[in-house]
């Protein structure tokens, strides 16, 4: 039996909007936005997401769109004018994020602080530069290791804004569960436990952990799982 990819859809999408902005002269961030709006609406695909919906989440979800743009479709290569134009902020969250993995922290404090509408490293931009990394590990163009080498080094970058990288592990690891329920590989809630608690470990935060209602938001918003499967494996009477 083929196993469903959870992001096929999701990634045709993409490549589908990116294809219809090349090329135009007119094109913006803001057009971007609102283009990207009308057909996820179309779709009825939702914004990667956690228990929140912010209303700047489909400028945040641009993230996917440079990711495939940049490392799967290579237009930062072929139309660098109109890539830098439209994914300047998520570049510079990515060099940002390339900074702190390779240690070198003063620079992705000045390239956030660069980013940040007001000019300090703050919650929501540093999760942005998460996202990033978030993005570019679901779609398989870094190792999951890496990612988590990513929590690690945060914290150690910035340690002001050490609940936010916790925040993100909550985020991945209900992220994660719910792309496991969507693929059919956890279907009862003993294996939900040990999933979610192994994960905890792997990635080095054993205390840090998503409640099944946190699960259950991201496997019907973003996943779109039927109710009636989601029952059996999470408990949503707490």
């Amino acid at each position: 039996m083929k196993e469903k990819n959870p992001y096929r859809k999701r990634i045709q999408l993409a490549v589908d909007i990116l294809g219809e902005v090349i090329g135009r002269n007119d094109i913006d961030r803001y057009k971007l936005i609102e283009l990207m709006k009308y057909k996820y609406s179309k779709a009825k695909i939702q914004p990667i997401r956690g228990k929140a919906f912010p209303p700047d989440i489909y400028d945040k979800e641009l993230a996917t769109l440079y990711v495939i743009g940049r490392y799967g479709l290579g237009i930062d290569i072929d139309y660098p004018e109109l890539f830098n134009k439209i994914f300047d902020k998520e570049t510079s969250l990515d060099q940002a994020l390339e900074a702190v993995l390779k240690g070198d922290y003063s620079k992705a404090r000045k390239l956030l602080i660069e980013v940040s509408p007001a000019r300090v490293i703050d919650s929501n931009t540093l999760a942005r530069m998460l996202r990033v990394g978030f993005t570019k590990t679901i779609l398989g163009f870094i190792n999951e290791n890496v990612f988590f080498e990513l929590l690690h080094k945060c914290i150690e970058a910035f340690p002001e804004e050490q609940h936010t990288v916790q925040n993100f592990v909550r985020f991945y690891i209900a992220f994660k569960l719910a792309e496991e329920i969507y693929s059919g590989r956890v279907r009862d809630r003993i294996t939900k436990e040990a999933f979610k608690q192994a994960l905890a470990v792997k990635m080095g935060f054993p205390r840090i952990m998503p409640n099944d209602k946190y699960i259950y938001t991201i496997a019907t918003e973003v996943f779109n799982i039927n109710k009636r499967i989601l029952e059996k494996v999470l408990n949503l009477k707490e």
